[in-house]
């Protein structure tokens, strides 16, 4: 199961979009009880209460017995996304949705710049390798990009599809894919009526050479995916992946894409798990509840499929940076399976398996350079992570005991440090009968030295999160969000990786994302506030200035 904390991104049981863009996640819920059917307050099944799980909805729901009458499995993985804001290098963007218009706010001089776009602008992508940005309006079918230049900003508006959800910009800034998802309409709780089950709209957001295109594809997009290179978008759809090539696509008429089917019709699409490897040739396809790996040719030679066995269904799989393996890990069978692609996905043999009999395991996540990974398992309570070294002979291993278990992983930019989102046993900690069951009952997060695996557990008293680290992964900021009351906690907390040393800045409002503008050497934590706040604190000297009131051009700086 996945769930996403991402700014741009809003799908059943994960993080929903505010209207300035930002994004946020369900609090557990402390004072709610076992008998309270369905009570929000998960993001993994670990915080649930014995015989509950986690359902794609955040809620602690009933565990359905099998139909034999033995013991039911242990709940599924949850697979947490993490993505900075929108942000650029320089400028925080953030929709003013009331006033079409899209705010513009420089990280060195905290002036705002305001410029008019479409009808309700909420969803908002920042153009990676530029200080540019694309607004969608809500109703009209219009993408507006904007360009800071200077004191001014200049703006091309391109017509797409209608009621369009959807932004995905490919990681060389050139192109755009905009689609309706439906699962985020529904959690958002606005209409489907008019968004389109099948038509993407393509932007190449080239300068002076702008230009949008409609195509169609498969049925019901879930997800769009690019190469490394951006040259192509995969869109995931439920009969299987439509490829688009990005440069033909923009500069050709509306077409029809048809999809490559990457596993049986039969199997519902719920059971289905995509992930395109970086060079965009083959698909890996996890099918849940079953012992293999597919993987499938979506390159060159378009539905070539083979089959990789493993031991059991695997509960996570994971793609090299590089695109040259795929990680099957398989919790069952306490091992992880080392894919080479293509080679041995021709020839299963060469299949590397390791033994993780003694380790903890059902998701992993890997540093940013593929070098080494993080097992760790949020569907039970298992205070132990354990380090594999992906790029030695022998893939060595290390666990490491905990004090508390985990529920979401992140690993520093320069993978020394992991910062990790502890998961709040279910209970209120005031009713604790034991130190232990203190800390198991609290909110809290870890930081992790990644060379001796000493954690520093930091107890908080709201749940933790979202968090950001620093370009060079010396500092991490993490949010406290304890709601919008008068007295609710609300706080950004500054942690130093080389120390674990934490400092807490107090903010006025309640903070919704956490993001960095590496160009000018600044963190940013925005807030919800009525006229809309963004905070902002040097990296090196932690010194906060704060903008207030630019839904209103009247801004307010201290």
């Amino acid at each position: 199961m996945r769930l996403c904390l991402l700014s741009l991104l809003a799908i059943a049981g994960c993080a929903s979009e505010a209207a300035d863009g930002s994004y946020g996640y369900p609090s557990a819920d402390a004072g709610a009880s076992a008998g309270d059917a369905g009570f929000v307050g998960c993001l993994s099944s670990n915080e649930c209460p014995a015989g509950y799980i986690c359902n794609d909805f955040g809620r602690c729901v009933m565990q359905e017995p099998p139909g034999d009458g033995g013991m039911p499995p242990p709940p599924p993985e949850t697979e947490i996304d993490y993505a900075p804001p929108i942000s650029s290098q320089r400028y925080v963007y953030v929709a003013m949705t009331a006033e079409d218009e899209l705010a513009r706010i420089d990280g060195t001089t905290l002036s705002v710049r305001s410029t008019k776009v479409g009808h309700a602008p909420k969803v908002v992508g920042t153009i990676p390798g530029s200080d540019g940005a694309v607004v969608l309006d809500s109703t009209n079918g219009t993408a507006t990009i904007v360009r800071p230049v200077g004191d001014t900003d200049t703006k091309r508006v391109l017509g797409t599809l209608t009621r369009l959800n959807r932004l995905d910009i490919d990681p060389s800034g050139r192109f755009a894919v905009i689609w309706f998802d439906l699962a985020k309409a529904i959690a958002e709780g606005t209409s489907v009526n008019g968004g389109s089950f099948q038509d993407v709209t393509v932007l190449s957001l080239a300068q002076g050479n702008e230009r949008a295109v409609n195509l169609t594809v498969g049925f019901r997009p879930r997800e769009v995916q690019f190469d490394a290179a951006g040259n192509h978008a995969y869109v995931i759809t439920e009969d299987g992946v439509s490829v688009i090539d990005l440069a033909v696509a923009t500069m050709g008429a509306p077409t029809i894409v048809p999809p490559i089917p990457v596993a049986s019709m039969l199997v519902p699409p719920a059971d289905i798990e995509v992930d395109i490897v970086a060079t965009g040739e083959w698909a890996a396809v996890r099918q849940a509840g079953t012992s293999t790996l597919r993987v499938v040719n979506v390159g060159s030679n378009p539905g070539q499929a083979y089959t990789v066995p493993l031991l059991s269904p695997a509960t996570d799989i994971d793609l090299a940076p590089d695109g040259s393996r795929i990680y099957a890990v398989q919790r069952d069978a306490k091992k992880l399976s080392v894919i080479d692609v293509p080679g041995d996905a021709v020839n299963p043999a060469g299949v590397e398996v390791i033994d993780l009999t003694n380790a903890t395991l059902g998701s992993l996540v890997l540093s940013a350079d593929g070098r080494r990974g993080l097992l760790f398992t949020n569907a039970t309570l298992d205070e132990r992570i354990t380090l594999i070294q992906l790029d030695q002979p022998g893939y060595p291993i290390t666990t490491w005991p905990l004090k508390k278990a985990v529920r979401a992983v992140g690993i520093s930019p320069t993978g020394d440090t992991a910062l990790l989102l502890d998961a709040k046993a279910a209970g209120d900690p005031a009713t604790a009968t034991s130190f232990d069951d203190y800390i198991d009952k609290s909110y809290g997060y870890t930081l992790l030295d990644l060379a001796t695996g000493f954690g520093k557990l930091q107890i908080t008293p709201v749940d933790p999160g979202p968090f950001n680290y620093s370009p060079d992964g010396t500092k991490v900021y993490v949010a406290l969000d304890g709601g919008d009351a008068a007295t609710a906690v609300r706080a950004l907390q500054v942690v130093t990786t080389q120390t674990g040393v934490v400092i807490s800045k107090q903010l006025g409002s309640a903070p919704s994302s956490v993001g960095i503008l590496p160009g000018v050497g600044q963190a940013f934590v925005a807030q919800r506030h009525p006229l809309g706040r963004v905070s902002f604190v040097h990296l090196v000297s932690d010194n906060v200035r704060t903008v207030t009131g630019f839904d209103l051009n009247s801004n307010i700086v201290n």
